[in-house]
């Protein structure tokens, strides 16, 4: 079991880290922290890494549990990072299979950031058709290991020994490591990514 924090979809290593547990219990109580990846994501572009951000009531400074934390619903941010997605994914191989089910993602209202990380979360379960169990809130965590994830948006592509991948602007900026699981998802389908990540095979033989 791993007691972690959540993240906005989840750099590569986050999911694989994640891909490799049985139960998972997504650490709510945990003070929001500023320039983290709980309301942050990098996706790619075609002027390479692109940094997405939720913005949250109370600015950055705040240290309140992330389970109370609000989103700023006044800012158009849900369209901007639709669009974004959109833009830069489309000409990705399974982006078309994805685009909907993202799109009523972003187009359902959250006042509360968790909630919406809490949703983004079950639907990428079921797309990785992922074995991890997420366990409710609160629990018993005393025997569960904190893991403290030294990865945040200003050096996650210093991550070493993830998989190499074709991406939709790999031939103008190069490959961008670590970005959020959608880029690895879009460009390589549920399948390719579980197998990329070195999950165990969950698909059955024909």
């Amino acid at each position: 079991m791993l007691n972690i924090d959540i993240q906005y979809f989840g750099s590569i290593s986050f999911v694989k880290t994640l891909l490799e547990q049985d139960q998972v219990y997504f650490d709510l109580e945990a003070p929001f922290t500023k320039m983290s990846f709980k309301n942050r994501m990098v996706i790619t572009s075609s002027q390479g890494p692109l940094h997405l951000s939720i913005p949250i009531i109370g600015g950055r400074t705040q240290k309140t549990p992330i389970k109370d934390i609000l989103i700023a619903n006044n800012a158009p941010w849900q369209e901007q990072h639709l669009k974004a997605l959109i833009t830069n994914y489309n000409r990705s191989p399974y982006f078309e299979y994805y685009e909907q089910d993202v799109c009523d993602l972003y187009l359902k209202p959250k006042e509360k950031l968790v909630d919406f990380l809490l949703d983004c979360h079950v639907w990428l379960q079921s797309q990785l058709k992922a074995k991890w169990v997420i366990l409710p809130s609160p629990i018993d965590i005393g025997f569960a290991n904190k893991y403290f994830d030294t990865n945040l948006p200003k050096n996650y592509n210093q991550h070493q020994g993830l998989p190499s991948y074709q991406q939709v602007f790999s031939d103008k900026v190069g490959f961008v490591p670590n970005v959020s699981i959608l880029d690895m998802l879009f460009c390589c389908g549920g399948k390719e990514t579980n197998k990329l990540l070195g999950n165990l095979p969950l698909y059955p033989k024909l």
